[in-house]
């Protein structure tokens, strides 16, 4: 780029020319799970942002999203098979979980293992499926929680799924690592999405209160603050 000459003789002076830089994810493509709402949709929609091409997986179908279920091994090698037809697969993200609030000795063994099933066992399935397509310079992303880190009263399923998530990642880093792949993990606390208003209410629900109160801001963070409107 060559700067405008300096003026003379009163010469008007043009601006610097600026390169339209394309967008930073540009010629990606993108795996996205849980992508019908919430955060997923969100990681989905950013991704797009930038210049992605993203194949939304999530339980709930929709015009734009195809139909998965993490926990069901099946179901997910056919959606990574479809996803591939088209090209390889550059990042996954993969969001997909359940929650389940009850004390353990009230929750049923068909409970728990259903939040272990989707949690970790999905992703695992998950996971197995981004060793066998992503390509050299890919990223795997899983999220966890910080539930996954410290164990909360109610929360025993979920924590102890998302605590699996996160050695499943310290794992995962070893074994991808000598194929040029990245693992990393992120992990919020607990965010407003439709899953939490199911699970505590409202705004003005004494349970919604209680744990808003747990939370040093509190209340609840939001889904902009995990996943930004624009990458780069």
């Amino acid at each position: 780029m060559t700067p405008t000459p300096s003026p003379q003789n009163g010469a008007e002076v043009s601006s610097f020319a600026r390169p339209q830089l394309p967008p930073l994810l540009a010629g990606r493509r993108a795996v996205v799970t849980g992508a019908a709402r919430g955060i997923g949709k969100a990681v989905a929609d950013a991704f797009v942002d930038a210049g992605a091409a993203v194949v939304r997986l999530d339980i709930k179908a929709s015009d734009d999203v195809r139909g998965c279920d993490v926990a069901d091994e099946a179901s997910v090698a056919r959606a990574f098979e479809d996803a591939t037809a088209a090209g390889p697969i550059d990042d996954i993200i993969h969001v997909a979980a359940i929650a389940a609030i009850a004390a353990l000795s009230d929750m049923s063994v068909a409970e728990f293992r259903r939040v272990i099933d989707v949690n970790l066992t999905g992703a695992f399935v998950v996971s197995r499926e981004a060793t066998r397509h992503l390509r050299r310079g890919g990223n795997l992303v899983l999220f966890a929680s910080q539930y996954g880190l410290k164990g909360w009263p109610l929360w025993g399923a979920y924590c102890a799924s998302k605590a699996g998530v996160l050695r499943l990642a310290d794992t995962l880093v070893g074994e991808l690592a000598p194929k040029g792949i990245r693992v990393n993990t992120v992990s919020p606390g607990t965010i407003q999405t439709d899953m939490i208003t199911r699970m505590v209410g409202e705004g003005d629900s004494e349970a919604r209160k209680w744990w808003e109160n747990q939370h040093p801001v509190g209340r609840f963070g939001t889904v902009d603050e995990v996943v930004p409107n624009k990458i780069g």
